[in-house]
């Protein structure tokens, strides 16, 4: 009798009104959530992936089988009624595994180059370690969720590596970060030079910054490129000017014109120093120059996020130095003995193949910047050429490349595309569960009509 009671109370009206009653509540919340983050990762993490969402899925699927299973034994009558449920439980199991082992991520690459990583929203620290700045090696990572169980000053993450330990101990959700270069005492900091580019009808203030000495740091700028390091000893077919540390006040440059092999001009250069480059009458100054450098965010917290500005940052200390890290960005801890990377990233998978971008197109509105329509020239491991456009994706391997969004230059031409790619090992189920809805439906009018003609 208590069984019966229990399987009554699973398969009630009551039931059912309650569960749809609490499924529009969060479907409206998560709306409202996504409308004022202006984030859909922030109401997925807040609204649809949390226990809640799950519970009453739970609870839905229950609802359904304890329905079927108190009509039992069921009647050809009963045939658009447990087809319908049947249906709704395929696309409950076929949702359910799409979650699990499904892939929604992203990949970008830059025009005539190829790449094979798809980023997942999915999040990890890593730490490397090196003793000549070189030759890293992973000792450290760890998957982490920070959006829902962010690192505290009373409950901080802590990584013990061989000179003592790293502690994850703040995190913001959103932050706006501002770029600062300031000197450093570290060994095994590069330098760093903060220079101007310009002319009558361009002005452009940036830094290079070396992530170790003797390494190249470079700013392109499409007609002419800048470029922090070992100066060439013949032109690489570009407009270009190399500059290079000598000593504490002087750096030395060398200056490339397209069309020559052999640098035109050489010299010495220190802070508010000047020289006119022969290229479309652009001036370079030496603004600032720093022998060792190092590179720092001044990070202030935002209460939601802001599009193009705003991105999560989180605190690590160690040896009592504080920095800083957003999103798949990388700090380095210098110590006598070895510098240790520390990163805080999106988790990528490798894929099988490799996707050469050949050509990319964008139509824009006339007379604005704002794109219409853009699309991508595609080769897979060398293959047939395939056009992936806004309408049109690519299936390849049981992925599909949508085309989601490109980058642009300093110059404003595109620079690289940035392509969906999703992986829906469910959808088999999906179909099919709207299949024996749609059929259920179809029994439903053929037993009504039955039913018209016997009466």
């Amino acid at each position: 009798m208590t069984g019966k009671r229990i399987l009554k109370s699973l398969a009630s009206l009551k039931l059912a009104v309650s569960i749809i009653l609490s499924l529009a509540t969060i479907v409206g919340v998560g709306t409202f959530v996504e409308s004022n983050y202006s984030d859909a990762n922030t109401a997925k993490k807040l609204v649809y992936d949390t226990v809640w969402m799950y519970s009453i899925m739970g609870l839905l699927a229950i609802n359904l089988i304890a329905v079927m299973v108190d009509r039992w034994p069921w009647r050809p009558r009963h045939a658009s009624f447990v087809l319908a449920h049947i249906g709704i439980l395929f696309l409950l199991a076929g949702s359910v595994l799409t979650l699990r082992y499904g892939i929604d991520g992203s990949m970008l690459i830059n025009i005539k180059d190829s790449a094979r990583n798809v980023t997942l929203p999915e999040t990890e620290l890593i730490v490397y370690t090196s003793f000549d700045g070189s030759d890293y090696r992973k000792i450290f990572s760890s998957d982490v969720d920070f959006f829902s169980s962010p690192p505290r000053t009373e409950k901080p993450i802590r990584i013990p590596i061989d000179e003592g330990e790293l502690v994850v101990d703040d995190f913001y959700k959103y932050a706006a970060a501002n770029r600062l270069v300031v000197a450093s005492q570290e060994t095994g900091r590069g330098a760093g030079v903060r220079f101007q580019l310009t002319n009558g009808r361009a002005n452009s203030i940036e830094w290079l910054v070396q992530r170790r000495p003797g390494e190249n740091a470079q700013q392109d700028f499409g007609p002419a490129r800048v470029v922090l390091g070992e100066i060439p000893l013949i032109s690489n077919g570009r407009n270009e000017i190399y500059v290079k540390p000598v000593n504490d006040e002087e750096i030395e440059y060398a200056l490339f014109h397209k069309e020559t092999i052999d640098a035109f001009k050489k010299g010495r250069l220190k802070e508010g120093e000047s020289l006119q480059t022969g290229w479309m009458g652009l001036e370079f100054r030496v603004l600032r120059y720093l022998p060792k450098a190092e590179e720092k965010w001044q990070i202030e917290k935002k209460e939601r996020a802001i599009q193009g500005l705003t991105t999560s940052a989180l605190k690590v200390t160690f040896q009592n130095r504080e920095r800083w890290v957003l999103l798949n960005d990388v700090t380095k801890f210098f110590t006598p003995k070895a510098v240790y990377l520390f990163a805080y990233a999106n988790k990528r998978q490798e894929l099988p193949f490799s996707v050469f971008l050949k050509e990319f197109k964008v139509e824009r509105y006339e007379g604005s910047s704002k794109a219409k329509e853009y699309s991508s020239l595609v080769t897979v491991d060398g293959g047939d050429e395939i056009l992936i456009s806004m309408n049109e994706p690519m299936k390849h391997a049981g992925l599909t490349f949508y085309q989601a969004s490109f980058q642009d230059g300093p110059n404003g031409q595109p620079t690289a595309t940035v392509l969906s790619v999703n992986y829906d090992p469910g959808r088999w189920l999906k179909y099919l569960g709207s299949l024996i809805m749609s059929l259920g439906i179809i029994m439903l009018f053929y037993f009504k009509q039955k039913a018209r003609k016997i009466k």
